[in-house]
């Protein structure tokens, strides 16, 4: 039997994409009928209640140095990823380590790693310059020595492959999932429920990422006040995420803009609340400067909720003919997208129902079905 252990970075961090794409990988794979035994190696304590329960297939472990060790936050994870991580897979008998999110800095096991998005080389300007140095560092040496790389659109795929030289014959595209509970539901009591949680009593526009620079919020903000004073009707901009260092210019947008009282930012909201605010927005927006897969969209048309998204990164090849596509630098762009779908109904209708035909095209436990062929292909040399 093969003995595969998953390295889980992200998971219990509340971490969007990268922890949705660990969990519900490992959900999935725990319910496809195989013959291999995984091992997940997590940073977290958190992690363990967020993972389905154990089997004689599935285990679940937590890296050391001890839980009361682990409030002392990155120091300790550098610990567990460079010595625990190591001794852990000799200790399981690991016969191969899959990295879906950070490939170790020394594994005594061949690995696996999923590389996710290309902008930390071609757009430095999204990232702290100390993480960015550190980051790129590990990322080439993990794209360099993994025995095969799992990208998650052909996009990222090509554009790794022809910066890095890298054999492509070692590099698969498997795409991201969209998970069953985002699905067609009623809007008008999805909106009902996020108007008491949320106090969203008007129509809104959805945002759903990090708040940071590579996400284009204040391009955004720019684009919802010219939206707002062409239309000239009650609407709000919904921004479901976290700020993070790369924050920078929000506030300043909305005070200058006069946008107090029509932008509600709600902060990271949890996973039984995302189909209720996805179904409940008139449109989903998501110009964002890059993305290496772009999960948000495919959540949003899998509820029935028509997308305006950017025409450039990964984003053509997710949404296909089922998104308005604008060049995220163009305010212009963004705000005549936002009233096509305000105004036009019968092509709001159009792209949600195009959105919802999309969306199956993606599946996790695909996801899982193509990762453990992968895992099979690297075992098998």
């Amino acid at each position: 039997m093969l003995n595969v252990g998953i390295f889980l970075v992200m998971t219990g961090r509340q971490a969007g994409g990268p922890e949705t794409y660990e969990r519900c990988l490992v959900d999935s794979l725990s319910r496809l009928d195989h013959d291999v035994a995984f091992h997940t190696l997590s940073l977290e304590r958190t992690a363990r209640p967020l993972l389905p329960a154990e089997s004689p297939q599935m285990r679940h472990h937590l890296l050391g140095p001890s839980a009361r060790h682990q409030a002392l936050g990155s120091s300790m994870r550098v610990i567990s990823t460079a010595v625990s991580l190591p001794l852990a897979l000799m200790r399981m008998k690991i016969d191969l380590l899959h990295a879906p999110f950070t490939p170790p800095p020394f594994s005594t096991r061949p690995y696996v790693f999923t590389h996710h998005c290309f902008s930390t080389f071609n757009h430095p300007e999204f990232y702290a310059p100390g993480i960015l140095l550190r980051l790129n560092a590990l990322l080439k040496r993990g794209l360099r020595s993994a025995r095969r790389v799992i990208c998650v659109s052909q996009c990222t795929l090509d554009l790794t492959a022809d910066y890095l030289k890298l054999d492509r014959d070692r590099m698969h595209v498997v795409y991201n999932g969209v998970a069953p509970q985002y699905r067609l539901q009623d809007k008008a009591a999805n909106r009902a429920a996020m108007a008491a949680r949320y106090g969203l009593s008007k129509p809104f526009f959805l945002f759903v990422g990090k708040l940071e620079s590579r996400k284009n919020i204040v391009r955004m903000l720019h684009a919802f006040d010219a939206f707002r004073r062409e239309a000239r009707d009650p609407v709000q901009l919904v921004l479901a995420g976290r700020r993070t260092p790369m924050s920078e210019g929000i506030d300043e947008a909305i005070a200058s803009l006069g946008l107090k009282d029509h932008v509600v930012e709600i902060g990271y909201a949890p996973d039984e609340d995302m189909p209720m605010l996805y179904s409940a927005a008139h449109a989903f927006l998501f110009p964002t400067l890059w993305e290496g897969f772009g999960i948000p969209v495919i959540e949003a048309m899998a509820c029935g909720t028509p997308v305006i998204t950017s025409n450039l990164s990964s984003l053509p090849e997710v949404s296909g003919d089922a998104a308005l596509l604008v060049d995220p630098y163009r305010v212009d762009e963004i705000a005549q997208a936002m009233l096509t779908l305000w105004r036009d109904s019968d092509e709001a209708d159009a792209m949600a129902r195009r959105g919802v035909v999309n969306a199956r095209r993606f599946s996790w436990d695909e996801t899982a079905r193509q990762t453990l062929a992968v895992y099979r292909a690297t075992a098998a040399g």
